[in-house]
């Protein structure tokens, strides 16, 4: 953005092209950040990211201030990537299966370059940073069911969601136990609301 001065006044000035180029510049990086991941590099850095992608270590802090930032983008750039919605959150316990499936579905959709990311070990910086966000949303959508849950049920049901909706979680599901998107989401349906029940029984 640009600052022009006119008549002792100044406005500001957006440069349309340059956002675009700016857009375009973090799309590769976090491609690259994809790639990077995908090669299996234990130690995903911020200098190998850039150099995949052919931009100096700067720019890409010019874009994502810090690595957290970058490895927290990776997930939701995978999604745009394969032209897939943000995940809607469940407004209730009842809408949990479709929603769960949507989950399954929209991470079944990823490209191989995705797929190769998320099952590597340097996916695990990944995670790491899109955790907090997970938890949140997860939170979010415990808060809605009722009975409520006691805190301590609430926490452990929060994470049971966050394993359960993982994309090694749907991996064991698809790859290794050869259930379908629909199968999966039944499953993950079936478990959570047995722990709410368990959580509301009066005589625990």
């Amino acid at each position: 953005m640009t600052r022009i001065v006119n008549g002792g006044r100044s406005r500001e000035y957006r440069s349309e092209l340059r956002e675009q180029q700016a857009e375009e510049t973090r799309g590769r990086i976090l491609d690259a950040t994809l790639r990077v991941t995908a090669r299996g590099i234990a130690t995903l850095t911020v200098p190998a990211v850039a150099r995949e992608a052919g931009v100096s270590v700067p720019t890409v802090y010019r874009h994502f201030s810090t690595k957290h930032d970058l490895l927290a983008a990776v997930y939701p750039h995978a999604m745009r990537r394969a032209g897939l919605r943000e995940f809607v959150l469940p407004k209730s316990l009842d809408e949990l299966r479709d929603r769960a499936r949507d989950i399954f579905a929209q991470v079944d959709s990823f490209d191989d370059v995705a797929r190769a990311a998320m099952a590597s070990p340097g996916s695990d910086q990944v995670r790491a940073a899109s955790m907090p966000r997970r938890l949140a949303l997860m939170r979010e959508l415990v808060d809605t069911f009722e009975p409520k849950p006691r805190p301590r049920d609430r926490d452990r049901i929060v994470r049971l969601l966050v394993i359960l909706t993982s994309s090694s979680a749907l991996r064991t599901w698809r790859d290794h136990l050869g259930l379908s998107v629909d199968e999966a989401a039944d499953d993950l349906d079936w478990v959570i609301r047995a722990a709410v029940a368990a959580a509301g029984r009066k005589d625990r």
